[in-house]
């Protein structure tokens, strides 16, 4: 793009003298927008860092912005990935596109300057960097399912009966038999008078009263 007025104060004005900035440090009779300068890329930390030098619209005047694009070279082509840096002012510029950016796809990026409201042509594609898919969820990051609490209809468990404890049995008493009944009957007096059988070897008595042959008188 040819700039072929001039700006004063922010305005554009049909001079054929293009004054930049307020302090007008800098005159340019006519200028170009540049294209931009292909940018070089690494990967860090399975990311992406795009750096490029700085460009100037005129000397000692730098763009003031840029945008910088992920261009997908994969298969199915994926959507581009559009960022718009400003200038620090330093001599190179950079950017990252992080890891969940660019997991998984094939990409190769450009530059391309701005300067109020200027655009200048998109550079020439970098190098292509290739990334892995994103990794899958590890085990640890697994949440185990919590315990479902039974419903109602759910069978109550059924516990196990405790067996009652049974006391030890003491021993029957013996059972004491009634004391026997001793005879109250007294025996009837021997009565030594006659009628009795003598034992053997007994004498009876005479009825006179005559004492025995064997004994002596």
């Amino acid at each position: 793009m040819t700039a072929v007025g001039a700006i004063v104060a922010g305005t554009l004005v049909a001079n054929a003298e293009w004054l930049i900035g307020a302090s007008a440090d800098a005159k340019v009779r006519a200028t170009k927008m540049p294209k931009g300068v292909k940018p070089s890329v690494a990967e860090q930390n399975k990311g992406a860092v795009v750096s490029w030098s700085a460009q100037e619209i005129a000397p000692g005047v730098k763009m003031d912005r840029y945008t910088i694009t992920a261009h997908s070279q994969g298969a199915p082509a994926r959507a581009a990935i559009v960022r718009r840096v400003d200038s620090t002012g330093g001599e190179s510029q950079s950017i990252t596109f992080a890891a969940d950016e660019v997991a998984g796809g094939t990409w190769r990026w450009t530059v391309r300057p701005h300067f109020a409201s200027w655009t200048g042509a998109e550079s020439g594609l970098s190098s292509a960097l290739k990334f892995d898919p994103a990794p899958s969820a590890r085990p640890a990051d697994v949440v185990a399912p919590r315990p479902v609490a039974p419903s109602a209809t759910t069978a109550p468990v059924t516990q196990p009966t405790a067996e009652p404890s049974r006391a030890p049995t003491k021993p029957a008493a013996p059972v004491e038999a009634p004391p026997r009944e001793e005879a109250t009957t007294a025996a009837p007096a021997v009565s030594s008078s006659a009628g009795l059988e003598p034992g053997v070897g007994e004498s009876v008595p005479s009825a006179s009263g005559s004492a025995p042959a064997d004994i002596p008188q």
